[in-house]
């Protein structure tokens, strides 16, 4: 196991043995004021308790298996582990806050008296104080290690805290007035823990779907890239993240007359280079032609009118091929998923703009896609 594995592992064990034990001492203190106090609402919020405790159990299973290097046959790691366990506490969240409605709801229909007395507020309070303790420990060592899963149980422990907080506004209205509003409080805070757990699902859904990688990365593997000397143009740059792994493709664009051996020994040094950065980057030599001037003439001119149909178009693989009667143009236009220009667009602009022209030109076009 690698150094930053090793202490993304001791993070991740410490947050979830905090969690586990913190939640269990809540659990056994706010199920017993709760059933003294015959409320739902108490009751209900120890049961989250003990859910959040299940939670830090996964946490910490998630970060022992997503810490196993490579093998055969996941030779891309095991780093989603922990996105998946980040998941599974975010359904662990929906279930409760399910439950918790289903609950209060009989709770409305069929309501009972209510017992509070000093032991309620001293274990609500302490609840309040231990979960707030328990977001800021999960938000610090999530934003050390950058997890998702300690994310997750950050925003848990935030909505925990609010939860009981109504929990113990509720009891206090209870004791003064008389007025048993147990059931109705219940279910707006399982209403709350119902959104707040959409909310988490999406945010950790996203990222094991497939998302954009983040701008400035990718701006810095640009940038280092064009650094180089023979790297004329980079295009089609597409980022894959495992966990926290970035692997990347990209298309180098070089001197189609430059000398062969020597662009592939630019190529395999960037690589490495990258390498030693902790990612992996898989480059495309791609050749192009500098010394046409009637090519370099007409790519600008493609260009210029490319850009006129829609600003945020772009083209790569630029090339002609001349025949005795005509001429065929190919290359490739980058539609972003944004834009509403279409290919039929584009070819469109071209034909007009080269209509008038004694030769044909024929333009043959791929739609390429920006994913980055």
């Amino acid at each position: 196991m690698s150094e930053n594995k090793k202490s993304e592992y001791k993070y991740g064990l410490t947050a979830g043995l905090i969690g586990i034990i913190s939640n269990v001492v809540l659990f056994g203190a706010k199920i017993a004021v709760g059933l003294i106090a015959n409320s739902i609402t108490i009751v209900a919020d120890a049961i989250n308790n003990l859910t959040d405790a299940a939670s830090s159990v996964v946490t910490v299973i998630g970060f022992k298996l997503s810490s196993r290097p490579a093998d055969s046959e996941h030779p891309f790691g095991h780093e989603r582990i922990e996105q998946i366990a980040a998941l599974l506490v975010a359904i662990i969240v929906f279930a409760v806050g399910a439950l918790l409605g289903k609950s209060s709801v009989e709770k409305i229909i069929n309501p009972e008296v209510i017992t509070v007395s000093t032991a309620t507020y001293v274990v609500l309070a302490l609840g309040i104080t231990a979960k707030i303790a328990q977001m800021l420990v999960y938000r610090h060592y999530g934003k050390k290690i950058d997890s998702d899963s300690l994310r997750a149980s950050s925003q848990d422990s935030r909505n925990d805290a609010i939860s009981t907080t109504a929990v113990l506004i509720s009891t206090i209205v209870i004791a003064t007035t008389g007025v048993n509003i147990d059931g109705y409080v219940g279910l707006a805070v399982s209403l709350f823990i119902i959104v707040s757990s959409i909310l988490l699902l999406k945010e950790v859904i996203s990222p094991l779907l497939g998302e954009k990688a983040d701008k400035d990365f990718v701006k810095g593997v640009a940038d280092k890239l064009l650094s180089y000397e023979g790297i004329l143009g980079i295009h089609d740059l597409v980022v894959h993240l495992y966990g926290k792994r970035p692997f990347v493709t990209v298309h180098a664009e070089v001197d189609a007359n430059g000398n062969l051996i020597q662009a592939h020994d630019i190529i395999d040094n960037i690589e490495r280079d990258f390498m030693q950065d902790g990612v992996h980057i898989s480059i495309h030599m791609d050749p192009i032609v500098t010394d046409n001037s009637e090519v370099t003439a007409h790519r600008e001119r493609v260009k210029h009118i490319v850009k006129s149909v829609d600003e945020s178009l772009s083209m790569h693989d630029f090339r002609m091929v001349f025949g005795d009667t005509h001429v065929n143009v190919l290359f490739d236009v980058v539609i972003p998923y944004s834009s509403k220009t279409t290919l039929q667009t584009v070819k469109e602009a071209l034909e007009n703009d080269y209509k008038n022209e004694q030769t044909k030109y024929y333009f043959v076009i791929s739609v390429d896609r920006d994913f980055v």
